[in-house]
């Protein structure tokens, strides 16, 4: 059936994230969209990434050259939408560039991040025509926002679906990083203590920086290099921990608000979800059964949560999250549409 993302042309930029951005790109073009997909900095190496959070002006003139490179192959294209996670690199002045070559492009800007942890963002939002954010807090700050939580691929929903045998008590598949080396110990001393069956992946993008860090973070002594994961886990073995595991734990960054994508994947797989954003309360994906918030200083692991069985949601609410109902949104296509793709998907 056709919808409003059937032959539009989309510029998609955005930073290359354990594999979401090909997930989004795969997802509009079967919506019937043609997509050019651009990685948001010039090299996704180490140094760069650095670089770009330490001060982007150290890089100016490299990202100003890759931009003008992608405004250049792009300027012919006649897009009906660019669309632009995070926008950490893109410079005001780039943008310029592409609203000339782009006239009749909606300009769409989607914080995945706060805008604590990407305050170049702040600068150049108000030169697109949407802007979304996942964090409750900056929507509620910036009235320019419209709030729009994270979404699950459709894997999610197909392991929703299976049955098998739960081996794994608690998982843990993600970065380390913050005070999350702290509040993982903590667990992980009372899951031993009780007897329990866990699995932590506990990921670390780079065993030089580690070695570096730890001379200055206390908490990364708490780990040994044997402890850590240096290779990102591929998506079909996270599916694959995730079908063997009977809770999912997932810790935010201490000044972040909005959900983080791993707590809405559990949801879409249903399954339950320790973490410690409390924030999650005031979503309407909540339920004590199958979510259980713990405090970060303190985190105390429930017995009875672990044991209990996950509670059925509505589904109204279970597709709302979807990334389908996450691009109908963003891209503003009328709910009506948005209804009968969700059927098509489901049927």
């Amino acid at each position: 059936m056709m919808n409003e993302f059937s032959g539009k042309r989309i510029l998609f930029i955005s930073p290359k994230f354990f594999g979401y951005e090909e997930e989004i790109k795969m997802k509009l073009e079967s919506l019937g969209s043609v997509v050019d997909f651009y990685d948001e900095r010039p090299k996704n190496d180490f140094l760069t990434k650095a670089l770009i959070r330490v001060n982007r002006n150290l890089l100016a003139r490299r990202n100003a050259n890759y931009y003008n490179e992608i405004i250049a192959k792009t300027k012919n294209r006649d897009y009906d939408a660019v669309f632009i996670i995070r926008g950490e690199v893109i410079s005001k002045n780039n943008i310029r560039k592409l609203k000339e070559f782009h006239k009749k492009a909606k300009f769409i800007l989607y914080m995945w991040d706060a805008f604590n942890y990407s305050p170049h963002s702040k600068k150049i939002k108000d030169m697109f025509d949407l802007v979304y954010t996942f964090d409750r807090e900056d929507a509620q700050t910036y009235s320019e926002l419209k709030f729009r939580p994270l979404f699950y691929i459709d894997d999610y929903r197909e392991l929703a679906a299976t049955k098998r045998k739960k081996d794994i008590d608690v998982l843990f598949v993600g970065t380390v990083h913050t005070d999350r080396f702290t509040i993982l110990k903590k667990i992980e001393e009372q899951l031993i203590d009780n007897g329990l069956n866990y699995h932590f992946y506990k990921y670390y993008p780079s065993k030089l920086l580690f070695h570096i860090k730890r001379f200055f973070n206390k908490d990364l002594r708490m780990f040994g290099e044997k402890e850590l994961q240096f290779k990102g886990l591929p998506k079909n073995e996270v599916l694959e921990l995730f079908s063997r595991a009977k809770v999912i734990i997932d810790i935010e960054r201490p000044k972040q608000n909005g959900l983080t994508i791993r707590t809405i994947e559990v949801f879409g797989a249903k399954q339950k979800l320790i973490t410690t954003n409390s924030s999650i309360r005031n979503y309407d994906i909540y339920h004590p059964e199958n979510i259980n918030v713990i405090d970060r200083e303190h985190p105390m692991i429930s017995l009875d949560f672990i044991r209990n069985h996950f509670k059925e949601v509505p589904k109204e609410i279970y597709d709302k999250y979807s990334i389908d109902s996450w691009l109908f949104e963003i891209f503003e296509i009328p709910h009506r549409q948005m209804e009968t793709k969700q059927l098509l998907l489901i049927n």
